[in-house]
């Protein structure tokens, strides 16, 4: 099986319709806004990346660079992760979060934070497999990917 990842652009919208559609209309409700799509590319900071496995999106994951006031080194935030039920269990999602990471180096991030929920302990055990670590109080869980 080839997976193919890559960062979408306003030329991939059709991607990110499909992401969208398909594999975050699986757990949750939403719709396709294409005006919003195109409002969310034009800011560089925006990230929206899909996973194609035989010509379909199988997964996709958003993130964002924040811009700190304290360093020229940005952090990203792995805000959402979906993969489609059928490709679960495949490293699919492991391999987009390592492509952010590839990028956010070349971006000369200093760390990604991912919030999850403590319960999720799909995502939780996602999240460690990548080497990101655990905060000490668990009131709330943001795991951190130091560079």
């Amino acid at each position: 099986m080839s997976v193919k990842i890559f960062r979408c652009g306003i030329n991939e919208i059709e991607y990110i319709k499909d992401a969208i559609v398909n594999v975050k209309a699986e757990e949750d409700m939403c719709c396709f806004n294409e005006e919003a799509i195109k409002e969310f590319l034009k800011n560089e900071d925006n990230w929206f990346y899909v996973a194609i496995i035989d010509e379909k999106v199988s997964s996709y994951a958003i993130a964002y660079v924040q811009r700190r006031i304290d360093t020229m080194k940005n952090m990203i935030c792995l805000y959402e992760i979906g993969t489609l039920n059928c490709f679960r269990r495949m490293g699919i999602a492991k391999k987009i979060i390592e492509k952010i990471i590839e990028d956010g180096k070349l971006n000369e991030s200093m760390k990604i934070w991912i919030p999850t929920n403590i319960s999720n302990k799909a995502a939780c055990a996602l999240y460690r497999s990548i080497g990101a670590k655990e905060p000490k109080v668990k009131d709330e869980i943001i795991y951190n990917y130091r560079y």
